[in-house]
């Protein structure tokens, strides 16, 4: 797995319900110098909240570094939590929080197989916390099905960029299959959408308990209406009827396919001399456009690829797939890598290479944090987006990842802005034979040759 120590910015102490707990935070996370203060105006709301802090199962939606989740764990040692987020990378700082403090946790891959731990020695600061709950993190998109629920609690610092659409099916999800009856969704949002969250709770069916306003953020606690007394439980909400333990199981792996809750547009693309049809999805861009980087990204990768036999194609962050679609109609690949830390563009990848009317290329996901595990010259193209991290070293593990996972003869497109090509070129391995570059737009794409 991604060494998480270079990604650390900051690390910060947090006292909560008694409990003493730090948190280490990075660039490449929101909220990357202090935590957040729309997840201390959450924390604080539910604080004396006994719905919430003697709930025997909790959901922390869209995790992040993992604070409000862990703040709860430590303080509800008998609460059964769980942690999602959509970053596959928020999921492993997650995890590595939950080690800095001492929690036992158990971290579920893309497949929902549970990954190799962060460490197998709890530091030498803290003890093991004990508790009676499980602890577990998975990646999960907002608004979606969870084979882990349903939840006494759900809690959220929602993400304003996740878009109105989202963010309102997320809180009539809670109001539907992931709360039990009775249960209780807080979240915490952004002033500026506030008025929206009004409405989305009203639709939602569900009982404003308080709204509580601040500087910047509004908190809002709903409950879901609990059945009448001696009225039957809903199928699959008694605590006979609540899932097992996943830790184990694969039960609480990701969706094979987005569901039409991110589909935004369906259309056809131009990509390159190919026409394809491509779905767009809420929260990842090009949905309606196909961008200049797109369009430079294919013209980088049929100059990288010319003459070559391509039967493993890797392409790095892909978005909605709309070079892997291009590739799979001008290169043939046996196989189509996706490599991303974001389980959205993973899936919306998947969706759109799999309604390409020919017979479709197998599609393998790689998270990027597992970036290790891929063996020694397994593609024969790779087209390089780069996950630009602010203060910190990208482009020299990207080229060690390329210099081993490319076989000798491979074509690599990368591209990115000027500035970041400028670095990727000065930073050349040896054995990468520069074949040229191209501007477009504000970005500009470097081809090289594994040549040795």
């Amino acid at each position: 797995m991604t060494e998480l120590h270079p990604l650390v910015n900051k690390t910060v102490e947090f006292a909560y319900r008694g409990a003493r707990l730090g948190f280490d935070l990075s660039h490449a996370l929101f909220s990357s110098f202090a935590i957040d203060t729309g997840t201390l105006l959450l924390l604080k709301d539910v604080a004396h909240d006994e719905a919430v802090t003697g709930a025997s199962s909790i959901l922390d939606a869209g995790c992040g570094a993992g604070i409000i989740g862990i703040s709860l764990a430590a303080s509800c040692p008998e609460a059964r939590v769980v942690m999602r987020d959509r970053d596959i990378l928020a999921c492993a700082f997650s995890e590595r929080n939950c080690w800095k403090n001492g929690i036992p946790a158990i971290r579920l891959g893309f497949d929902g197989i549970p990954a190799e731990p962060i460490s197998k020695r709890t530091p030498k600061h803290k003890k093991i916390e004990e508790r009676s709950g499980d602890l577990i993190i998975a990646p999960g998109l907002l608004g979606e099905d969870d084979p882990l629920g349903p939840y006494d609690a759900i809690l959220s610092n929602l993400p304003a960029k996740a878009g109105p659409v989202i963010l309102k099916a997320f809180v009539c999800a809670c109001a539907g299959n992931l709360l039990k009856p009775g249960g209780r969704l807080a979240f915490v949002i952004v002033n500026t959408l506030a008025a929206l969250a009004d409405e989305w709770c009203a639709a939602s069916g569900m009982s404003l308990v308080r709204r509580t306003a601040a500087k910047g953020h509004t908190v809002f606690v709903v409950e879901k209406q609990a059945p009448a007394t001696g009225a039957a439980s809903a199928p699959g909400t008694t605590a006979a009827m609540s899932p097992p333990s996943a830790i184990t199981t694969a039960s609480a792996a990701v969706g094979t396919a987005v569901t039409n809750l991110y589909t935004r547009s369906t259309a056809q693309r131009w990509l390159g001399r190919y026409q394809v049809r491509a779905d767009g999805f809420w929260g990842l861009p090009e949905f309606d456009t196909t961008g200049f980087a797109t369009d430079l990204a294919i013209e980088a990768l049929e100059k990288a690829c010319a003459g070559s036999l391509v039967r493993d194609l890797l392409v790095s962050e892909p978005g909605i797939g709309l070079a892997a679609l291009w590739a799979c109609k001008a290169l043939g690949p046996s196989r189509v890598h996706a490599f991303s830390r974001d389980i959205l563009s993973l899936l919306a990848t998947k969706s759109n290479l799999a309604a390409l009317p020919l017979p479709p290329a197998e599609y393998l996901p790689i998270q990027s944090i597992d970036g290790d595990r891929v063996g020694r010259a397994v593609f024969d193209a790779v087209l390089w987006f780069p996950d630009e991290v602010p203060e910190y070293d990208y482009i020299g593990p990207a080229w060690e990842f390329l210099d081993r996972a490319a076989k000798i003869g491979a074509g690599i497109a990368i591209v990115s802005s000027p500035t970041t090509i400028s670095r990727f070129e000065k930073l050349k391995p040896a054995g990468m034979q520069r074949l040229g570059s191209k501007k477009k737009k504000g970005f500009e794409s470097f081809i090289v040759r594994k040549v040795e």
